[in-house]
């Protein structure tokens, strides 16, 4: 009987830091959602200050890299990437 009730008291524990794990990984992921829209809204902020910069003026080069860097800020991650 005393070996049940231990048992049963060992699971009540691994169940109390499996929902004490579970309540960091998500304030980490809540966490980590406010960073990635601050950082949308910065990338935002700073398309709108180019955009109210003019035309583009410069290199096929400067052109060339502005257009990568473009492409590689709007690039969504999937899965374990």
């Amino acid at each position: 009987m005393f070996s049940l009730i231990r048992k049963i008291l060992n699971r009540a524990r691994s169940f109390d830091a499996l929902y004490d794990r579970i309540d960091k990984i998500e304030a980490k992921l809540e966490r980590l959602e406010k960073l990635a829209d601050e950082n949308e809204s910065l990338w935002q902020f700073l398309d709108e200050q180019k955009e109210n910069e003019g035309v583009f003026m410069g290199t096929a080069e400067e052109f060339a890299e502005e257009f990568t860097d473009i492409m590689i800020r709007n690039l969504k991650p999937r899965g374990d990437a």
